[in-house]
């Protein structure tokens, strides 16, 4: 029975191991420094709590160059990822919502669109566009929907229709004439 015990604890002890490891791999240990008037903003308090937790991250993330009051930071080419957010407890279209959101009020530009099924992540910079929300000189904008040329659905199944007549050698079906078909009752002129 106590070695059923401790095969047991070694296993959790494990897991909780593996458990520590993968999530150390997005620890960033970076210092975060947003602009005093960005939490009053209108465009803050539109935020729920996990769009705030995405924010401080692409915070977190820039780097910067220079010393104390000369600080100049470096606010494009940030990468943020469904994995990094779903360790971040996001999930997956909680983050699609966030990303759109912080887009709309103006706190992130998307650089590049990347694709999920060709391993290409998007690209983001942070943005000053917030100071003007709820201003009439606010550009409002919407975060496109992309599609990379010939993946949308009709595309997909043009290219399927064309592959079938490509490699088809012969007819399918037999032409079938009918004769005398104005003999027939009901069809026709009276």
């Amino acid at each position: 029975m106590p070695s059923i015990l401790n095969d047991q604890l070694r296993t959790k002890a494990k897991g909780l191991r593996l458990m520590e490891n993968k999530k150390k791999k997005f620890l960033l240990k970076r210092n975060i420094y947003l602009a005093w008037e960005m939490p009053d903003s209108e465009a803050f308090k539109t935020l729920s709590a996990k769009a705030i937790q995405a924010l401080l991250r692409f915070l977190q993330k820039r780097t910067w160059s220079g010393k104390k009051s000369k600080r100049i930071f470096h606010n494009s080419g940030l990468a943020f990822t469904y994995t990094e957010a779903a360790e971040l407890g996001i999930s997956t279209s909680q983050f699609h919502t966030i990303i759109k959101k912080l887009f709309e009020v103006g706190f992130i530009e998307i650089e590049h669109q990347g694709g999920g099924l060709a391993k290409d992540y998007s690209r983001y910079a942070l943005s000053e566009r917030w100071r003007d929300y709820g201003t009439p000189k606010f550009k409002k904008l919407e975060k496109k929907k992309t599609l990379w040329p010939g993946n949308d659905v009709h595309s997909r199944k043009m290219k399927k229709l064309e592959k079938v007549t490509e490699n088809r050698s012969c007819q399918l079906r037999e032409l079938v004439t009918i004769e005398g078909i104005d003999e027939i009752q009901g069809i026709g002129n009276p």
